[in-house]
């Protein structure tokens, strides 16, 4: 019986199956975001290149099995993906660091990461979630610091340190400007989801309860920062696929200042009720 590779997949351990299986399913055409961020990511996994005057940033690389997607989308929209200096990594999941050892070898590449997500690497690599999936073992070549900007060329990228997906989740703020001199304030948190702050999770991770409300912290730090354009860690977070059949030479919908408020809210309201409802104590 022929499988229908159309099925809507919505279990993460069955869509990173799928991507690492059968990644060809998962592939999406690159785009703009803003005027130097381009998505070079998948249909379930966040990528993005940002162009500098002095050489790429990519931020995140999905997974091992991904790879040649990732490099295929930068070489389509006109880019050498040799040109990449920088690789910002938001959290130490499989779906997020599964490709950086080839990609980092690649391009040769300096590695930035949270520190607290470091021990993934050393102690706990139950925590990467490989499934067994192909992974290369990396090393961070800087750790982000709140108070030190990463800067390449004209692009200056501020970090802040928002735990609770992983203990290292970093999130990534940064003004990109068009050819007009009209400027976009771009965000990404790094790491939105709550499936790793439920009791099961907490505990078989061997995290603290506090955990949680450093996530919730940290969702109320960036709550009203004032973001034109929202990326997704996922695309689907704030429905970024949807939009690109409304991209125009004139018209980015990917500009709105209301997404990135709307989204944290809703995070908000989830962790909230699994505070409210979690049977652990402090």
């Amino acid at each position: 019986m022929k499988e229908n590779i159309n099925v809507k997949l919505n279990n993460p351990r069955d869509l990173l199956i799928q991507g690492c299986e059968r990644p060809w399913e998962v592939a999406v055409e690159p785009f703009k975001v803003a005027p130097h961020v381009y998505y070079v990511g998948n249909s379930w996994v966040g990528a993005y290149l940002i162009e500098t005057s002095e050489g790429l940033i990519l931020i995140d690389t999905t997974m091992h099995n991904q790879v040649y997607l990732v490099l295929e989308s930068i070489r389509k929209l006109g880019f050498d993906p040799k040109d990449i200096k920088i690789i910002l990594l938001s959290h130490a999941h499989y779906d997020h660091c599964g490709g950086l050892r080839p990609i980092k070898e690649y391009t040769g590449a300096k590695l930035y990461m949270g520190k607290e997500d470091e021990y993934f690497l050393t102690e706990r690599p139950d925590l990467i979630y490989t499934e067994g999936y192909a992974f290369g073992s990396f090393k961070p070549d800087e750790y982000y610091d709140d108070n030190k900007s990463i800067i390449l060329g004209d692009m200056t990228i501020n970090t802040l340190h928002t735990p609770g997906h992983t203990p290292g989740t970093t999130s990534f703020f940064f003004d990109d400007k068009d050819e007009e001199g009209n400027v976009y304030h771009c965000g990404m948190h790094g790491g939105i989801g709550v499936n790793t702050l439920n009791d099961e999770t907490i505990q078989s991770n061997g995290w603290p309860i506090s955990m949680r409300d450093d996530f919730l912290n940290g969702l109320l730090k960036v709550r009203n920062m004032k973001i034109d354009i929202a990326l997704g860690s996922h695309p689907n977070q704030t429905n970024m696929l949807a939009l690109v059949d409304k991209i125009t030479d004139t018209f980015n919908p990917f500009f709105d200042e209301f997404v990135w408020g709307k989204f944290i809210d809703g995070r908000i309201e989830m962790i909230k009720k699994i505070i409210e409802t979690s049977k652990l104590s402090n």
